[in-house]
């Protein structure tokens, strides 16, 4: 299974949390407004003429960061390279809250959706999903040493009557509700449409939540910059990344999969395995 190698975009944590504070406050400024939710991206972001094909790209250390003066990122790197091969011209936004490029996608302002997703059968149900970009897994990620010992969750069956956070619209909610339906348990979940995966992992490690659930090579590169995170305990199976699409758009589904076919059996793919991954 690849994860994400903790050396890349180092150092450079509080210069993404800096601008990742900046956008979610845009966001949240937005949701305030008087224009609908639905409208929020579409208010900052119009999907441009000709054939471009119009991006909204997560926000995180793996998929699209910044590193010195540029933008870096596994996703970034590998759909950009395959749209330079095929001609094909393209537009980024990049955004946190996941509720925000979804509602982009559904109204047509965005073609694809660029993040870090689990190709679950929820999912396939709702969108259209392209062919795996890498493999991942979920774990818990709580502080290595709380003030409370007693509080460190060693066992999934420890979460029953815990709280755990998840990003909102996240396929990992589901996750949870499945182990706690299968335990019966009764896990409190949580989440924010102000609040990505990378948030919640700095929300934990400054004590202001107890715990959260996300991937864990997004959690690795928060380990390698906090390490007093505990990332040891994983809540899924190893599950194939994709990116989305709208249903119905088959033809762009159809050339997407050939294109990451295509790309996954080049050196350049090797490339970008070799330093995003581990």
């Amino acid at each position: 299974m690849n994860h994400v190698n903790t050396k890349i975009i180092k150092g450079h944590m509080p210069v993404y949390i800096a601008l990742l504070a900046l956008v979610l406050a845009a966001m949240w400024m937005l949701s305030r407004c008087s224009h609908p939710q639905h409208t929020s991206v579409a208010a900052t972001f119009r999907h441009p003429a000709g054939d471009t094909l119009a991006v909204a790209i997560e926000m995180s250390p793996l998929t699209y960061a910044y590193s010195g003066d540029t933008v870096a990122g596994f996703d970034y790197e590998m759909l950009r390279a395959i749209c330079a091969d095929h001609g094909r011209p393209v537009l980024f936004q990049p955004f946190a809250p996941l509720e925000y490029a979804l509602n982009g996608l559904e109204n047509r302002t965005f073609d694809l959706v660029v993040a870090n997703l689990p190709a679950t059968s929820r999912l396939r149900d709702e969108f259209g999903t392209t062919e795996s970009i890498f493999t991942d897994r979920a774990v818990l990620v709580q502080r290595a040493n709380p003030a409370d010992s007693a509080a460190l969750i060693t066992n999934t069956r420890q979460l029953d009557k815990q709280e755990v956070w998840v990003a909102d619209g996240s396929s990992l909610r589901s996750r949870l509700e499945h182990l706690a339906a299968e335990a019966g348990q009764t896990i409190i979940i949580k989440s924010d449409p102000k609040y990505s995966a990378e948030l919640l992992g700095i929300m934990v490690q400054q004590g202001r939540i107890p715990r959260a659930m996300i991937n864990e090579t997004v959690a690795q590169q928060l380990k390698a910059d906090y390490p007093d995170l505990d990332i040891s305990l994983p809540i899924s199976f190893s599950q194939f990344q994709t990116w989305i699409v709208r249903k119905n758009d088959s033809e762009l589904l159809r050339t997407l999969n050939d294109w990451i076919t295509e790309f996954k059996s080049t050196p350049a793919y090797s490339a970008l395995a070799d330093k995003y991954m581990m």
